[in-house]
């Protein structure tokens, strides 16, 4: 679970996302998601990446000063880890959250439909391959 959670947090520092304490020691991590470019929202975050199939938890950071405007989300690795993922899938979860929060249009933080609808189907069929224990 670490190992996966570890794999993902350095994942996503490569292609620039702030983790906060930059990574983790253990199963989950936070994404602090107004630090992007596109300045999301938390939640904005998690609606998309759920539209697409991915699900995540928007989160208060420490420093957030607007409880109703949470600017991160969380990401845990216990199910996926469970349920026999490793590595490779963990790479692929990495880019599909990526393709879904640098293709997220503004000012209604919405994805494009296509983008979408290409990310649901390759998160459904890896969530497909693993199923629930």
């Amino acid at each position: 679970m670490v190992e996966n959670a570890k794999r993902l947090a350095d994942a996503l520092l490569k292609k620039g996302y702030n983790i906060l304490t930059g990574g983790t020691d253990n199963h989950l991590m936070l994404v602090n998601i107004a630090d992007n470019p596109s300045h999301l929202t938390g939640l904005s975050a998690q609606q998309c990446l759920e539209q697409c199939g991915i699900v995540v938890d928007k989160i208060l950071l420490p420093y957030d000063k607007n409880p109703n405007g949470p600017s991160g989300v969380r990401l845990g690795t216990p199910i996926i880890t469970k349920n026999g993922m490793g590595a490779a899938e963990i790479d692929l979860i990495s880019e599909l959250v990526d393709t879904v929060l640098s293709n997220l249009k503004s000012p209604c933080r919405t994805i494009d439909p296509s983008i979408a609808e290409r990310v649901r189907k390759q998160a459904r069929e890896l969530a497909n391959e693993f199923p629930i224990r």
